[in-house]
């Protein structure tokens, strides 16, 4: 609720219709890396067969390529990194109005 109330003052009039789809395809991305890519990044089998060749690693067996701190420490600072980017570069349109909210009904 928050997020999609959030989206109404930053998005134009014209684009307000897509802030809930924005915001249900952002939630199945971060679904998908939080699960899906921690384990196939976690898994030492994984790590060695695909994504070390893929990346040019050194070769380490039983070892995964990232621990669960190390994922979890990335994640937090790229959430950081985004928020304080969409922080200081998108502004918020003022959507107050006297005596009302400008969201309600008839309000032109």
């Amino acid at each position: 609720i928050a997020v999609d109330g959030w989206a109404l003052t930053m998005l134009s009039r014209k684009n307000r219709g897509k802030g809930p789809i924005c915001n249900s395809i952002g939630q199945n991305i971060g679904y998908f890396l939080s699960y899906v890519g921690f384990l196939a990044l976690n898994d030492a089998q994984s790590s060695e067969n695909l994504w070390r060749p893929l990346l040019r690693l050194p070769s380490r067996p039983g070892t995964g390529l990232v621990s669960l701190g190390g994922f979890v420490k990335f994640m937090g600072s790229f959430m950081l990194v985004i928020t304080v980017f969409v922080g200081l570069f998108k502004k918020e349109v003022d959507m107050s109005i006297e005596g009302g909210d400008c969201c309600t009904i008839g309000c032109g």
